[in-house]
Formats: C-alpha cells, sequence, structure tokens
C-alpha cells in the first residue's frame, strides 16, 4: 500500500492508513492532462508515485515548478481553506498519482486529531519549503536585474 510509503503519513497507526488508502484513488495519466487549474475549487491532493508534473503560478509574473520525485506532494489547496488552487498542474510526462478526497481525509483527520496534526505540520513544512525556494529564485532574478542596472 502506498500510502504506507508515503512521507506525509508515516508513523500513523495501520488502521488510519488504511482509511486513508480506502479514499484514495491511483491514477495513470498521459502526457498533456491537465489535474487544475489555478482558481478552481480544490478538491483532491495529490501524491506523485512516477512521472513529471509542471506546476505554474501565473501571477504578476509566471513561474514554473517541477514535480518530478517520488513521493511529492502537490495539490495541498484541497486541505486549506478557501479550498482554491493557488496553481495549475500539468502531467510533463506520463504519469501515476494518488488522489486523495481532501473532504474525506479531513474527516478522518477530525476523527483522529492527533495524527491529523501531524500530517498538516508536515504539509506546513512542504509548503514553507517550496515558498523558501521561490524566495531564493525571486532574489537571484533581483540581483541578476540589479547588476544589470549598474
Amino acid at each position: 500500500m502506498f500510502i504506507r510509503e508515503a512521507e506525509l503519513f508515516k508513523g500513523m497507526p495501520e488502521h488510519i492508513q488504511t482509511e486513508i488508502f480506502e479514499i484514495s484513488q491511483r491514477e495513470v495519466l498521459p502526457e498533456g492532462q491537465v489535474l487544475f487549474k489555478q482558481g478552481d475549487t480544490a478538491d483532491y491532493l495529490y501524491i506523485l508515485e512516477e512521472g513529471l508534473i509542471e506546476i505554474t503560478v501565473q501571477g504578476e509574473e509566471r513561474m514554473i515548478f517541477s514535480v518530478d520525485e517520488f513521493d511529492s506532494v502537490f495539490g495541498w489547496s484541497a486541505l486549506v481553506e478557501p479550498k482554491k488552487y493557488t496553481a495549475t498542474s500539468k502531467c510533463k510526462k506520463n504519469s501515476k498519482v494518488i488522489k486523495i478526497d481532501g473532504d474525506r481525509l479531513m474527516r478522518i483527520f477530525r476523527n483522529h486529531p492527533v495524527e491529523g496534526l501531524n500530517v498538516m505540520r508536515r504539509l506546513a513544512g512542504i509548503v514553507a519549503g517550496r515558498l523558501l525556494g521561490c524566495y531564493d529564485e525571486l532574489t537571484k532574478s533581483d540581483r541578476h536585474l540589479s547588476k544589470v542596472a549598474y
């Protein structure tokens, strides 16, 4: 069961991992498949088994990130308000993902609050790490631009 291997759910009691497994779906996706679009209602959390997913955030500038590591989590907006995806995700090559219904997962967490809190802490760490990566990239761009200006 992939859920046991997923870093997000490691260390959980087996019966809770089984509950999560029961609400999970494995999907095989073709290259070019869009999983969700920025601004859509966020219904599902995804965990990458294999493949390459491109995450695009469109703002003043467009930022593109690659999700290509086994066990990478994306679509986390399904677990936080306002439950709107903050980016668009698209398969850049054939991929396999685990798709988990966010509302049903949160119900499991309400029934098992300690484990739910642990998952949300791990998720917050993942999101924080990505934000720091974004800041680093923006800072590099700003430094490059300021060097060009002088």
